[in-house]
């Protein structure tokens, strides 16, 4: 019988490893903590708020502005392009680390955007996206006089 519960335990203790790993992974691809070698994500993006607007920060290097496709719809933004082969004529490739890919990323903002006030712009391979927040319409008191 105590044969038994040490069997037991044993596979319990390495579905909760195989949990746990899974949480992690999981946790840095939400964060975004991972890198590339390890499965993580690309362009790593920060998200940066002052109130009234979002800026959003991707790292582009080798990516030129034509080849970016910034796209938002109902507070999801989403960050397409690709990373080509720059290899200069007349060369072979000896080594590659920097991937060279299609790339997308998208976000689910957390409060509603004006999409006519967003602009983009790159700048030595940082894609600079600055979201314009929507006002809300404050509350207006209206005041009951005498009649």
């Amino acid at each position: 019988m105590i044969r038994r519960l040490n069997d037991i335990d044993r596979i319990f203790g390495t579905m909760d490893f195989f949990k746990n790993q899974m949480n992690r992974y999981l946790e840095d691809f939400e964060s975004g903590r991972g890198n590339l070698s390890q499965g993580g994500v690309w362009p790593p993006t920060n998200f940066y708020d002052d109130g009234d607007h979002i800026l959003v920060y991707s790292e582009l290097p080798g990516v030129n502005e034509d080849e970016i496709n910034i796209k938002l719809h109902n507070n999801l933004l989403t960050i397409k392009g690709e990373r080509r082969e720059n290899t200069p004529e007349g060369y072979a490739i000896l080594r590659q680390e920097r991937n060279v890919a299609p790339f997308s990323r998208s976000f689910t903002l957390p409060v509603e955007i004006d999409p006519e006030k967003t602009s983009a712009s790159l700048k030595n391979g940082i894609l600079t996206v600055k979201l314009v927040k929507v006002q809300a319409v404050k509350p207006k008191k209206i005041v009951v006089q005498a009649a």
